[in-house]
């Protein structure tokens, strides 16, 4: 048996780093960025330790553009770095330099612990050069220069400045974008807007503190509406935050906004930022956020998540679970609170929050429990209902399982007509609009035993019939008509008793395929599977008379626009046909 050690090829290595350690190329400034707020947190705990007068206002990241020499400058007023530090940590991959003095003085706030950070300056430049200077007195300044193979240089050189750190980036051609000022800008902005440390793009500050470090109870909704547009500038007004503040079983701080949404409404996903220490970290949150709430907006930090060594990458372990455990039972808890002490005003917002609530129910039996008893459903007349409430209101009418039977719309304009005749009735209907109602409808169908029908349903139909017999055509005459009906409208038809003064007319649909297939389709209408006709209407006894087909015409058309199913270049004819009619023309 041999034993051996393995050898590792810097000149494989580097381009290795350099195209696939990181997955966009932006991250490099982060990197560098995040480097010098490390040496400024660095001075700022040698200062406390070593009694140094060191003001921490004055000290800052500067980012400097040179478009002409296509050259990108960031330094710092940091801690600076001995020839000896340098031999260490920029010529060894994955030394961190970070990461050992956390380990030594405690620090907590220092960002870099992979010690790999530096090499991604490689992925846009040909050249670095580090000037340093460190804050020893007797320490001289270095210059350090590398083109992204294993070799690199090492000379004396007095910083003009003083203690600290200058990197410039000779870019490459193809990276050029990375020398205007306004791309620099807008990368350091995303990265870099809540580090605790100043920093400046051509001598201007880019951020600020980050509002979720505050208490709640400290800040304004003034404040939480303001923040807001700092994160999406363009977007309107949410309708909703909640303030996360938790530092037991996990670190986590955020602020969660939901957005205004309506059913027609698409938004797109990771709205919501992860920062970690000030820095951000990525906005796919799959790993940490319920898939119920990634169309929330807002930022969470916690230095509890562990990042791969590119750290835009999140590793899963118990500590992920918790949190996005926790930010499912925080946002239920926030919901509860409300419906409790502002029914009025939570019922305001069940709009925009409602499909959130509903999603989460679907996927996640715990949420589920949590907030049952707030899940709301709207009547056409503007009434809200708790599922419980609207179970009560319900229970005279049963299916044949005995379920309490409900009706619904999920188009108000659409089935407006044939709702109105179930609400004529003393039936309550409800508004089910949203992409997730019809998932939801079946949840609660299971769970609760509220069996929902849409107003066009099959079944529905029979909750309409009239108790008189009253003027129906006999058995010949409706015979007569069926097969008039079938021939004109190529369905299944079928008589039913719904009073004189009921409708003519009504095209069903199957429930549960109906169901599947208006999930399927985000709301689309399916094609009706059969149509019943009021054999007390009075309108066939002037078919049967006349024999004008016109008549069975005009009910096929008023069944189609009951159901929402006459298209408009259809119901001009319809309009022509009604005065002939009425005319006697």
């Amino acid at each position: 048996m041999r034993t051996g050690t393995l050898g590792v090829n810097l000149a494989g290595l580097l381009p290795i780093i350099r195209k696939y350690l990181y997955t966009h190329s932006d991250v490099f400034l982060r990197e560098l960025i995040a480097n010098g707020v490390d040496a400024c947190q660095k001075m700022i705990a040698i200062s406390a330790s070593q009694n140094l007068n060191t003001d921490p206002t004055t000290l800052k990241v500067e980012i400097f553009v040179y478009p002409a020499k296509r050259q990108l400058v960031i330094r710092d007023n940091g801690i600076g770095m001995t020839e000896e530090e340098v031999e260490r940590f920029l010529t060894v991959i994955a030394a961190s330099s970070a990461k050992e003095f956390a380990e030594k003085y405690k620090e907590t706030d220092i960002i870099g612990f992979f010690g790999m950070g530096f090499y991604s300056a490689f992925m846009v430049a040909e050249k670095v050069e580090v000037l340093t200077q460190s804050y020893l007195a007797d320490a001289a300044g270095v210059r350090w220069v590398g083109d992204g193979s294993e070799r690199y240089e090492i000379s004396p050189a007095q910083r003009p400045e003083g203690r600290g750190t200058t990197i410039t980036l000779h870019l490459s051609k193809e990276y050029d974008e990375y020398a205007q000022v306004w791309r620099v800008r807008e990368v350091a902005e995303k990265y870099a807007r809540f580090l605790p440390i100043t920093i400046q793009v051509e001598g201007s500050t880019i951020n600020q503190k980050p509002l979720w470090r505050e208490h709640p109870t400290k800040v304004s909704e003034e404040e939480y509406k303001k923040f807001y547009k700092v994160l999406y500038p363009t977007l309107p007004e949410p309708v909703f935050h909640i303030h996360l503040n938790i530092d037991y079983p996990v670190n986590l701080q955020g602020i969660l906004y939901f957005p205004p949404l309506r059913p027609e409404m698409v938004l797109q996903r990771n709205g919501l930022s992860l920062y970690v220490r000030g820095m951000f970290i990525t906005d796919q949150l799959s790993e940490i956020l319920p898939p119920y709430f990634e169309l929330l907006h807002g930022a969470i930090e916690s230095a509890d998540i562990p990042l791969n060594v590119s750290r835009s990458q999140l590793q899963i372990d118990p500590t992920v679970r918790r949190i996005s455990q926790y930010i499912s039972r925080k946002v239920a808890e926030k919901l509860k609170e409300l419906h409790a002490s502002d029914r009025s005003q939570y019922e305001k917002l069940w709009e925009h929050v409602g499909p959130f609530v509903k999603y989460g129910m679907v996927r996640d039996e715990d949420f589920a429990r949590r907030v049952k008893d707030i899940a709301l459903v709207q009547g056409l007349d503007g009434k809200f209902y708790t599922l419980s409430e609207y179970k009560t209101q319900i229970s005279s009418v049963r299916d044949p399982r005995g379920f309490s039977l409900g009706f619904y719309v999920n188009d108000a304009k659409k089935q407006g007509a044939l709702a109105q005749l179930f609400q004529s009735k003393g039936y309550i209907v409800v508004q089910s609009d949203t992409v997730i109602d019809p998932y939801w409808l079946s949840y609660i169908e299971r769970e609760d035993g509220i069996r929902m029908v849409r107003v066009d349903a099959e079944e529905a139909a029979k909750w309409l019939e009239a108790e008189s017999t009253q003027g129906t055509l006999n058995l010949e005459e409706v015979k007569a008509v069926k097969e008039a009906l079938e021939r004109l409208t190529k369905l299944k038809v079928e008589p039913q008793a719904l009073g004189e003064n009921g409708p003519a007319a009504l095209l069903l649909r199957e429930e549960g395929q109906r169901r599947l297939r208006e999930a399927a389709l985000q709301g689309e209408i399916p094609p009706p599977s059969r149509l019943i006709f009021n054999s007390a209407h009075p309108i066939y006894k002037r078919y049967l008379l006349t024999q004008d087909g016109r008549w069975l015409e005009h009910v096929w058309d008023w069944a189609r626009l009951l159901s929402g199913d006459l298209h408009e270049k259809d119901l001009q004819s319809f309009l022509a046909r009604d005065w002939a009619l009425l005319s006697g023309t």
